[in-house]
């Protein structure tokens, strides 16, 4: 068994879809619209094959997120390369992301931890 997707209710589908595509390569492989329920997705494909549904739907509670809240913890994307973690680090930091932590290994294996986009918690990570 595999997990197919990770499915997040967002406010901006837009800057959401630019978000994934702009700091992790995300393509958009379909979209859902449903006109009689105002939902709306775009799922997204990552360059290993891993699934983003990204949606919106009129009526969604957005309530305050604390990143040490229970249920969702965060999404965990690994990078091919160090060069290429320490290049999304570089630009999400430019954007003025928040970083609960970074790589504290110069060379080899990382980790950095952020809040994202609409405050989801996103994890990028190079194995080495």
């Amino acid at each position: 068994m595999f997990i197919k997707n990770v499915g997040i209710f967002v406010k901006d589908l837009e800057g959401a879809k630019n978000f994934f595509a702009e700091y992790f390569n995300a393509k958009v492989l379909k979209t859902i619209d449903n006109p009689n329920t105002g939902y709306y997705s775009y799922v997204m494909v990552l360059d290993d094959g891993a699934w983003l549904e990204l949606m919106s739907k009129p009526g969604m509670v957005d309530l305050p997120k604390d990143p040490n809240r229970l249920g969702y913890a965060h999404i965990c994307i690994e990078t091919a390369t160090r060069k290429q973690l320490d290049e999304i680090i570089g630009r999400l930091k430019e954007a003025g992301y928040t970083f609960q932590y970074e790589p504290s290994n110069p060379e080899g294996l990382g980790e950095a931890r952020l809040i994202a986009f609409e405050d989801l918690v996103i994890e990028v990570y190079f194995a080495g």
